[in-house]
């Protein structure tokens, strides 16, 4: 059955950094350092969305872990996950959790290098990916101000803020599907030790640790650590 957890649980954990972006292209793991400086606040770009969906700012406060979970995918380093979600969200558990487990599983994804496998054993599991509301992302990521638009990576926690996986972001606009692979595979990425990565050069295929919900820097999407 599933659980609910209090919000803020594992919150002390060492703040690994994000506001959508970096990627190596050659995954050389930088380890985020655990007594890095409280940033300055974030500017949010102009929200544009591509379908104007309803976003509850704020849930009920509570995570739920998603029961289900599936086969180990891709040789190497064995790396563990649980799927959370606040409820009162207005977003199908089960299906947000059957989408961060595609993403996950896919070849070009961090199952390159790793194996990842999903299983609904919290306590037993290296990484959580928490689905949360505006609300709870801020109060998660502390003290990383997100602003209610953003989404982070907290230690091993990779929080997903409800509005950007509802809307996408403008560097992404028209291609919501690519935006969610890409919001994934950058947050677990900071929880694997991945830091900020920039854009190689204009035109050439954004790494997937690129801050690309900020925007491209003249980079084209890249949703993959390994396209």
């Amino acid at each position: 059955m599933p659980r609910a957890r209090p919000a803020l649980a594992a919150a002390a954990l060492a703040v690994a950094v994000t506001a959508c972006g970096d990627a190596s292209t050659d995954p050389g793991r930088r380890a985020v350092a655990a007594a890095a400086p409280a940033p300055a606040r974030v500017q949010a770009p102009a929200a544009r969305s591509p379908d104007p969906l309803p976003v509850v700012q704020r849930g009920d406060g509570r995570l739920v872990v998603v029961a289900g979970s599936s086969a180990p995918s891709g040789d190497g380093e064995p790396t563990t996950y649980v799927v959370e979600v606040e409820g009162g969200l207005g977003v199908e558990p089960g299906a947000f959790a059957a989408q961060v487990e595609e993403t996950l599983a896919d070849p070009r994804s961090w199952t390159a290098k790793r194996s990842m496998q999903r299983v609904d054993d919290q306590d037993g599991a290296d990484l959580r990916v928490v689905l949360a509301s505006p609300a709870l992302t801020d109060r998660l990521c502390a003290p990383l101000d997100t602003g209610g638009y953003f989404s982070c990576a907290n230690g091993a926690i990779a929080v997903l803020n409800v509005a950007r996986w509802l809307r996408g972001a403008p560097s992404y606009e028209g291609h919501l599907e690519d935006y969610r692979a890409y919001v994934v595979n950058h947050e677990v990425g900071h929880t694997l030790g991945f830091g900020h990565t920039p854009c190689p050069g204009a035109g050439r295929t954004a790494p997937v640790m690129l801050q690309q919900t900020k925007g491209l820097d003249g980079c084209t999407r890249g949703p993959w650590p390994y396209p």
